[in-house]
């Protein structure tokens, strides 16, 4: 364990110590809000979240721009020179390896500016351990690591409360989360160490001279990003209401092409119907919902006469699984009917079970999807 952990902090002081490393979050905000919004909503967006003052699929578009191009910029590094596997890697990081995880980081706090987080940065803007730690926490994230995914959970939630009660946020507290930061840092020097390089590049090397090809960059890079934006984008609620949350009943046009916005309409009746309670209200939202989306004037009418009517539809949820983006705006709808009952009843845990489960959710996601 003391290798694998020697490893990813020697990668990140390399990569901490280069120019640039640490993002101005106003002036990151600044720079690519101005354009957006006017000078009342971008201070808004500065001094609270972005996410108050622009709906969530324009967070998103920002954040794709961004996982663009720090992934065509890092596809630039050419060539990896005599890295060595096992215990000689511990004792020589080499600069590309560091240039490759300066860009993770830049991106990383990118994201995190995007969808809510505070700046990492301390008074001398420049990162702390509490910084380092966080950035470890996003890159277990982007290598699937599910215990980073819940303690950045906690974090968000422990922010939430930070931010209502209008205290200095501070996004972690490292005697806290320190010995758990400690064995998600083991598991990315175990993954580098193992298959991340000894075994990845040492396949390519030979053959290509000691270039990085683009394959290898977007088989751990982009994927990676996209793991890490959908875990921020699933946890926006969790820091309170923002321009979508707080006006979900009044609405905006749902982010989704019209066959996905037929099918989430589909499951917001069937979920209504899982509970017998408060049928006026559950009626009223979904007339709501559907006034809000691209549908025709007749399959509006026939989605709410359905939950009227109390028939259910056989909705086909694979498309979801396609486009995170809608399959997020799905459970946060799904999670606002569930509310609307007096009491969750054991019918909708199941269907909602159910539907997390097809979308490749977890229990604890279910759970959460619930309690928000």
């Amino acid at each position: 364990m003391a290798q694998d952990v020697s490893l990813w902090n020697k990668i990140m002081k390399a990569a901490l110590a280069i120019p640039g490393i640490a993002i101005d979050r106003e002036s990151y905000l600044t720079s690519v809000l101005k354009d957006k919004l006017n000078e009342e909503q971008l201070q808004k967006a500065i001094s609270e979240r972005p996410a108050m003052v622009m709906a969530r699929r324009d967070i998103d578009n920002l954040a794709n721009s961004a996982i663009t191009y720090h992934t065509a910029t890092v596809t630039t590094l050419s060539t990896v020179t005599g890295l060595p596997g096992g215990p000689a890697i511990v004792a020589s990081i080499p600069a590309d390896l560091a240039q490759y995880y300066f860009h993770v980081f830049v991106l990383a706090q990118k994201m995190a500016y995007l969808y809510g987080f505070p700046d990492l940065r301390d008074e001398d803007s420049k990162l702390t351990d509490d910084a380092a730690d966080m950035l470890t926490l996003f890159v277990g994230i982007m290598m699937g690591a599910r215990l980073a995914n819940d303690i950045m959970r906690d974090i968000t939630k422990d922010l939430a409360v930070q931010i209502a009660k209008k205290v200095p946020q501070k996004t972690l507290t490292r005697t806290i989360y320190y010995p758990i930061v400690r064995q998600i840092s083991k598991r990315i020097g175990a993954n580098i160490s193992k298959s991340g390089f000894t075994k990845t590049f040492g396949r390519f090397i030979p053959l290509l001279g000691g270039i990085v090809s683009g394959s290898i960059t977007y088989a751990t890079f982009y994927p990676g990003a996209k793991r890490l934006q959908k875990a921020m984008h699933q946890q926006m609620d969790l820091l309170g209401e923002d321009l979508e949350a707080g006006n979900s009943l009044e609405g905006e046009e749902v982010n989704m092409d019209e066959t996905l916005e037929r099918k989430a309409m589909q499951v917001l009746v069937n979920m209504a119907l899982m509970n017998e309670t408060s049928t006026k209200k559950k009626h009223d939202y979904l007339t709501n919902a559907v006034a809000h989306t691209s549908l025709s004037e007749e399959e509006r009418e026939n989605i709410v006469s359905a939950y009227d009517n109390q028939n259910t539809f056989k909705v086909d949820l694979r498309p979801f699984g396609e486009d995170e983006v809608s399959a997020s705006i799905l459970m946060r709808r799904l999670a606002e009917v569930i509310r609307l009952s007096d009491n969750v009843s054991v019918t909708e845990k199941i269907y909602l079970n159910k539907i997390l489960r097809e979308l490749g959710y977890s229990q604890r996601d279910v759970e959460q999807f619930i309690n928000e």
